[in-house]
């Protein structure tokens, strides 16, 4: 008798709601296309499809439509049961009248600037140093009832009929609502409120507004980015970073995450001169009275000249070594030597997993011979780290050090070498050039990392020559590497921090003349030209650096690379580029190359919309310039009528000219920015 074949009508719903969450973290649209197969199949999808919920915040009337499809919805397909995450992002107004009160700011408001610098490269790396308008008292706190308030009903009934909610994202501008606090507490006690827009308004009353209070210590209460600044815009102290301490030191229960949000608020440096007035804490904290049990904490600015010793401030209101996420230091502002002695003398931080560091020489005028051992000596207080970025000055012996105390367990890596620019004229020391990543590192990393899944490293750009094609060909080897990420490094320090190096010979003889002159360095057009070859990565060149690392990867298939290009113009001193920093902006794009369904490549450019906007204000220079050198003609020479075509002004310029010395004008061409290509990849 012929076994019968299985079919999906015959297997148990526990077993299909397991292809369905394959399906959901693997490739949603098949999620979908499994629901449309059978009615079963259909209500084995409903928890994967309804898990996670997101409500974008537009307007109080969409609000208030957008909750009330939910609840229908859901309903509908008995799904509430299936709801464990609820996400909120976004703001409405209830009237025109600006937020900030007191305070009038001729530049874009910062929450809007966030939207529009939004960086599809580096992410939300960008967030946590801000600037822009910033009043700690915009506006009155929310009331319970009050009409923004009662705004948020239909998402407070929503949040009501859920019975196994767990996690409450709430990423918008408007303040948190008394009233869906008040659900939380009632029908979803065992929710976790995550507020990326949390801060006080009301510290300078000497007691905060008891709302605010009720908001800080809820029990629900579990991560937060805290919005902080040494003085706002209107001149107030601002004391939500010491706030936020407290509560992590106990005041807040079950708060184990927060994120500072460092604010360099506009107008602030004209208070800088009054002393910062005392922090009288929140009611209820006693100092030295208990310490926190965080376990993720990011402080992008911990060396600040206003506050110092905040590091140490924060370690006498929590447990790093409960910590298990740790981020320090911003691309900047990274922790210096002092910093880094302090730490291994005083803390330690054997449970961190997630480590995120970037690290600063800090003193330029003197050579610091023990910067890399201290370096080394903190890596070495940390356990076995499963993801690290490490970013500022980076040197070989702490590459092998990260290798050896962490290789083995390293899933995400993440290195950025970079170094000073501006050095000190007394400075009697060896000027470092920024560490670059050679094939020889790459299989090194391969070596030590077995478990190795994401890597973030940067390539030095030698005009796609064989070496630049070897160190591409070496990720390759990486048997578990599924994410890429690849700055393109296009500068040139050895121009001003070890010339000798240069093969000056390989320079055009004709391109010898000098081609900038800023603020007394000279900079020849051969390097500038050089500069712009490195520069130029169009879309060709990024599926050519893919399908070079595809041909020859072993293991796991890569599933995306990203390129960052940057670095042009950059050659060891502020030089300043000139007009050249245009052209350097139009070539030097930034790609992901992804593997999509059955094995698609698609190429997408990044930033592609802020490149454009540039683009078009490049554009409409050329027009004003076309029209004053039109008027002048006019006026000068009586004529009627005097036809200037844009192209022209810009071959004009000795940027464009030093442009066409490495790509000639395409016949036809009415822009400079048509013509170029990159380099093919060699050998």
């Amino acid at each position: 008798m012929d076994a019968v074949k299985p079919t999906l009508h015959n297997l148990p719903p526990e077993t299909l709601q397991q292809i369905a969450s394959h399906l959901d973290g693997s490739h949603r649209p098949s999620l979908y296309a499994f629901g449309l197969t059978s009615t079963i199949c259909h209500h084995a999808t409903l928890p994967s499809i309804f898990h996670d919920i997101y409500l974008p915040v537009r307007s109080r009337e969409a609000l208030q439509r957008d909750g009330d499809t939910l609840i229908k919805t859901l309903s509908r397909s008995d799904s509430m049961c299936h709801v464990r995450s609820l996400s909120i992002k976004g703001s409405f107004k209830m009237s025109s009248k600006p937020r900030t009160e007191g305070y009038k700011s001729g530049g874009k408001d910062r929450h809007s600037k966030i939207e529009a610098d939004a960086d599809e490269v580096l992410g939300d790396d960008r967030e946590l140093h801000l600037d822009g308008p910033h009043v700690v008292y915009d506006e009155s706190v929310i009331e319970k009832s009050s009409d923004e308030d009662l705004a948020w009903g239909s998402v407070v009934r929503f949040v009501k009929t859920l019975p196994h909610l767990s996690k409450l994202v709430y990423d918008c501008w408007n303040q948190f609502p008394p009233s869906l606090l008040d659900a939380l507490h009632d029908h979803q006690p065992q929710c976790k409120l995550y507020h990326f827009t949390f801060r006080f308004r009301t510290l300078l009353w000497g007691t905060p507004y008891p709302y605010e209070m009720a908001l800080a210590t809820s029990p629900c209460l579990y991560s937060v980015k805290v919005e902080s600044c040494w003085r706002d815009s209107a001149g107030d102290d601002d004391f939500n970073q010491e706030a936020a301490m407290e509560l992590a030191a106990g005041l807040s229960p079950n708060l184990k995450e927060i994120v500072v949000m460092d604010i360099e608020a506009e107008n602030c440096r004209r208070y800088w001169p009054r002393k910062r007035e005392t922090w009288r804490g929140l009611p209820g904290y006693v100092p030295g009275r208990s310490l926190g049990s965080l376990t993720s904490l990011s402080l992008p600015r911990v060396r600040s000249a206003l506050q110092p010793g905040m590091l140490q401030a924060w370690a006498e209101h929590t447990d790093f070594s409960l910590l298990r996420n740790l981020s320090l230091g911003r691309r900047d502002e990274g922790i210096t030597v002092d910093m880094m002695e302090w730490m291994v003398q005083n803390c330690s931080f054997p449970r961190v997993e997630t480590l995120r560091l970037h690290l600063s020489r800090d003193k330029f005028d003197v050579e610091q011979s023990n910067y890399a051992i201290t370096a080394i000596a903190l890596l070495d207080t940390f356990g076995s780290l499963e993801q690290l970025s490490l970013s500022g000055p980076l040197e070989p012996e702490i590459l092998d050090a990260i290798l050896n105390q962490h290789g083995h367990t390293l899933q995400n890596l993440s290195l950025l070498p970079s170094e000073p620019e501006g050095i000190s004229g007394i400075y009697q020391g060896q000027l470092r050039i920024p560490m670059t990543f050679t094939q020889e590192h790459i299989l090194k990393i391969n070596a030590y990392c077995p478990k190795l899944q994401q890597l973030s490293v940067s390539v030095k750009r030698t005009k796609s020559n064989a070496l630049e094609v070897a160190t591409y060909k070496s990720f390759g080897k990486l048997k578990q590497l599924k994410s890429l990420f690849i700055t393109l490094d296009c500068s040139d320090w050895w121009l001003s921090r070890d010339p000798d190096l240069r093969d000056d010979a390989a320079l055009e003889a004709a391109a010898r003349e000098i081609s900038i002159r800023r603020e007394s360095a000279l900079v020849d057009k051969g390097y500038v030209q050089d500069t712009l070859r490195n520069c130029a990565v169009d879309e060709t060149l990024a599926r050519s650096i893919w399908d070079t690392i595809c041909e020859n990867k072993e293991g796991q298939k890569l599933e995306s690379l990203k390129l960052w290009t940057t670095g042009g113009g950059k050659w060891g001193r502020h030089f300043g580029v000139g007009n050249i920093s245009q052209v350097i902006d139009n070539l030097s794009r930034s790609w992901r190359v992804a593997r999509e369904d059955e094995d698609i490549i698609n190429v997408r450019e990044l930033n592609r919309k802020v490149r454009e906007a540039r683009d078009l204000e490049l554009t409409k220079l050329y027009e004003r310039r076309a029209e004053h050198l039109r008027d002048n003609l006019l006026y000068h020479e009586a004529k009627e009528d005097v036809d200037i075509e844009l192209q022209d002004i810009a071959e004009a310029l000795e940027e464009v000219q030093v442009f066409r010395c490495v790509w000639p004008r395409k016949k036809g061409s009415k822009d400079w920015r048509e013509d170029w290509s990159s380099l093919p990849l060699q050998g």
